[in-house]
């Protein structure tokens, strides 16, 4: 696996991405990064502007059979999410805005953006799923948050989520991370990271800047290891790493979560 400066990709706009080359590098390298489709000074704005409407009080737990809630503006507080198909330990915040729904942060242009460069890279018509549920599937826009003070997610594949290319005729699934913060300045110690062919972690944000498009195979091992775990946790701060995605999900009502969840717990 080559280093992330080697499989850097720096362009002027989105016009100038050659996807085909992207799609080879992902299958020889299983990841890359695009620096270029957003600037720096864009994404620190955006990420202080929803800093400046943040508010703890808007904390919500999510009942997985509750399909439709992440579906609307819900601000996620995850801690656990050792059950189910993507059973896996984590403690982050979400801030799920669809771009169908309420622009409350101001996020709405940059979820576009990402939206379509993704439908770029997956061969599909570039507003698919921009405005709402298109063949059983819709964009998950997101903000996730993992807080100073331990902010986590363990090491996992995306095997449920993977099962979207399959869905969708593609050969490969890859995801796709917006990074929004600096390692070093917002954050001192942990980040996301993938692991080599030799089981080695690489800690790709120590290379990247806020705007920078990550993109990794999402059938290798990945995680975020412990975010400042020695400073004090207050979740009324908003300090941390954040990164936005928009991952394709498929379309569960709540009543099909609901008849799955009592067929496979009685």
């Amino acid at each position: 696996m080559r280093s992330l400066s080697e499989v850097m990709i720096n362009v002027r706009s989105m016009d100038e991405v050659p996807f085909d080359q992207l799609s080879a590098d992902l299958k020889r390298d299983a990841y890359s990064c695009i620096r270029g489709v957003f600037s720096p000074e864009e994404i620190i704005s955006a990420r202080e502007r929803m800093r400046s409407v943040f508010d703890a009080k808007n904390d919500r737990k999510h009942d997985p059979k509750d399909a439709d809630a992440i579906r609307n503006n819900f601000q996620k507080l995850q801690v656990g999410g050792t059950k189910g198909v993507n059973g896996c330990a984590r403690f982050l915040r979400m801030f799920y805005n669809p771009t169908f729904c309420e622009d409350i942060y101001g996020m709405r242009e940059i979820f576009k953006r990402l939206i379509t460069f993704r439908n770029h890279l997956y061969s599909l018509p570039p507003d698919f799923t921009i405005n709402g549920i298109e063949n059983e599937m819709w964009s998950a826009s997101r903000v996730n948050h993992y807080p100073k003070g331990g902010g986590f997610m363990a090491p996992h594949a995306d095997t449920g989520t993977a099962n979207i290319a399959q869905h969708l005729g593609m050969s490969q699934y890859v995801q796709l991370i917006l990074i929004m913060s600096v390692k070093g300045t917002d954050f001192k110690e942990g980040g996301a990271y993938i692991y080599d062919e030799h089981g080695n972690r690489i800690f790709y944000e120590d290379e990247c800047m806020p705007g920078d498009i990550m993109i990794y195979d999402g059938r290798i091992y990945h995680g975020v290891e412990e975010i400042d775990p020695m400073e004090p946790l207050d979740l009324n701060s908003f300090d941390g790493r954040h990164v936005a995605m928009v991952t394709l999900f498929k379309y569960f009502s709540s009543k099909d979560v609901e008849k799955e969840y009592k067929q496979l717990h009685g």
